[in-house]
Order: structure tokens, then sequence, then C-alpha cells
């Protein structure tokens, strides 16, 4: 199911955090996650989240900007989003980005590069959250802000 309202609405808030025009605290509060859009929810979780440190407020400027490989990373979901594509990666990644910050957290950080390595193994992370390279290369043959 697209819920297009939702990945607009997402779409910009992202870029608006990865521009660092708002703080991380604007962005969950703006965010919608009560949508049923699968990409909606797994980019936050598996994505968004992890760009910044929810523990205080700032914006991704200055020193805290992304790093410009993150900034492509953050492009990419948001092709997706502003793409009719329906998310498609099994629930059991799906589950396992929900234990990620557990097990981080309880194995103080030791879990996350064999978290990582898993994922990885399951998605291609070179066109992650596009569950093929055809429907990533059509996206990127159509970019949503140039048209």
């Amino acid at each position: 199911m697209i819920d297009r309202q939702a990945r607009d609405n997402f779409a910009e808030i992202l870029r608006h955090l990865a521009a660092g025009q708002i703080t991380n605290d604007e962005f969950e509060d703006r965010m919608p996650l009560k949508s049923k859009d699968a990409a909606v929810n797994r980019i936050f979780w598996a994505g968004a989240w992890h760009l910044y440190d929810d523990m205080r407020e700032y914006k991704l400027a200055g020193k805290y900007r992304l790093p410009r490989d993150h900034k492509r990373e953050v492009a990419k979901w948001i092709l997706f989003l502003k793409s009719d594509f329906e998310y498609q990666y099994p629930k059991s990644l799906r589950v396992l980005d929900y234990i990620h910050p557990l097990l981080a957290i309880f194995s103080l950080g030791l879990a996350v590069p064999i978290l990582r390595y898993y994922h990885n193994k399951l998605r291609d992370p070179a066109i992650w959250p596009f569950s093929n390279r055809i429907d990533y290369e059509h996206a990127l043959a159509n970019p949503p802000y140039l048209q």
C-alpha cells in the first residue's frame, strides 16, 4: 500500500533534515509515523533514525553536517519515497530492524557490525530501499524534483 501523502511529507522533511534546515526533534515531530506504508516506516527506522542522536536537539549543519556519502543515501531514500514502487523486502528484515537498536544498546555497540553484515547479505545496500536495479534506474531516469 502506498500512502502518497505520508511519502511526500516524509520526503520533504527528510530533505530539510539532511540539509540542516530543521532540528532532529522537529523532524521527529513532523514524521508521519502512523502511516501504514511500509516504505515510510522502514526508511525511518532502518535509515533516517540512524542519521542523528536523539538524546539532544540539533541541526545536521556545521560540525554535525552529513558527509557526502550519507547525503547520497538520503537522496536515494527520497527518490524511492517519491516513486510509486511498493516496499518489497521480507518481513524478517523488518523484525531485525526493530531488534537492531536494542541489540546495539545491550551489546554496547558490539553487535552493530554483525547486524550490518547480516542486513547487507539480505538486501543490496547500493539500491535499498529499491528491491531491484531496474526500478532504481527507472527512478534515477525520472528524478521527481527536476520535472
